[in-house]
């Protein structure tokens, strides 16, 4: 099955905004949504989101361009996903944004 390119931007953003809204489900609001009533944690949300994002469509671009089937979207998310936390986290744990 061949997915157009938007619908795989498609995929690929919906899926770093729901991996995003998951990790700060668990974390930031200790299993509730109040931390969306904060500005300052929506700013970091979208710093992860983007960086999930990008990262999953690097992986999907770059690495896996040569590949048509379905598995190069649930390997984008997946490798990608993992790659934008972590990017994110050793950049926010750097100082370089203090």
């Amino acid at each position: 099955m061949i997915i157009s390119k938007n619908k795989e931007l498609y995929v690929l953003g919906f899926s770093s905004i729901l991996i995003t809204l998951f990790l700060f489900f668990i974390d930031e609001g200790s299993y509730s949504f109040q931390w969306t009533e904060e500005p300052l944690v929506l700013i970091v949300f979208a710093i992860y989101a983007i960086s999930i994002f990008l990262s999953q469509l690097l992986i999907s671009k770059v690495f896996l361009k040569n590949s048509r089937s379905s598995k190069k979207i649930v390997l984008s998310i997946l490798i990608g996903s993992v790659m934008g936390i972590g990017c994110t986290v050793s950049i926010l744990l750097s100082g370089i944004l203090q």
